[in-house]
């Protein structure tokens, strides 16, 4: 396994072709990446690659030990790394230290199942949803629930995910939040990502008193489909995750 030291994973924004997605890119740029997907070491491109393809081949993460016997380093190697990369918030650790998630996958309740080739993953937001595909370059099809209502929501695409294929109902949108907290995407800026089956049902959600994420942008899927792509293309390249 070839994997370069001082890997940076930077969004592709040649992909965003919208005002709304650029402006939902900038906020996760921003708000959540900025810099910490740069510069990362040799165990760390090691441990995350291994760790997403686990993912996508099985929709589960390895643990430590299968880790440190298909990459390398030794077991406290890869817990060193696997500390960092949480650090970076590319991973999400659990109290014990074992993998619950790696965006834009998670073990973790989530309303968002992706399948791709036959496996089916949980994702971590409407975003990362609509990313998989691209990341893994093939096809995927996406089952959500309308965040007001609880509608189920059927997506697809193709062309190796680029695309997008179908949408059940035609109308669906996403708010893209951008509130992030605690050092970790999955407890924080995760949770704003949804997707609405209508843009009345997006605006009832935000109109609730208590919610206290208003900053954000509103998209359309064609629109969550670039950013999605902007940020996990980029990941799938940096990585070299396409069967290499």
């Amino acid at each position: 396994m070839s994997v370069r030291s001082g890997v940076d994973i930077v969004a592709d924004w040649t992909v965003v072709t919208t005002p709304m997605a650029q402006a939902a890119l900038r906020g996760l740029c921003g708000s959540f990446i900025g810099t910490r997907w740069r510069g990362m070491d040799e165990a760390e491109n090691r441990v995350h690659r291994y760790v997403l393809q686990g993912y996508a081949a099985t929709g589960r993460a390895p643990a430590g030990a299968q880790i440190a016997g298909a990459v390398g380093p030794s077991f406290d190697e890869v817990t060193a790394a696997l500390r960092r990369l949480a650090g970076r918030d590319l991973v999400v650790l659990d109290d014990a230290g074992r993998i619950v998630g790696a965006y834009p996958f998670t073990e973790r309740p989530s309303e968002h199942h992706v399948t791709v080739a036959g496996i089916t993953v949980s994702a971590m937001c409407a975003i990362d949803a609509l990313g998989i595909g691209a990341m893994l370059g093939q096809a995927s099809v996406i089952r959500s629930v309308c965040r007001s209502c609880g509608q189920t929501l059927s997506i697809c695409t193709r062309d190796n995910g680029q695309t997008l294929d179908f949408a059940k109902p035609a109308g669906i949108v996403i708010w893209s939040g951008q509130l992030y907290a605690d050092d970790c995407a999955a407890t924080s800026l995760c949770t704003q990502q949804g997707f609405f089956c209508t843009s009345e049902h997006m605006e009832r959600w935000r109109a609730d008193k208590s919610r206290q994420d208003d900053e954000g942008v509103p998209l359309n899927l064609s629109e969550a489909l670039e950013v999605g792509r902007a940020l996990f293309e980029a990941m799938r390249s940096a990585l070299r995750l396409a069967n290499d």
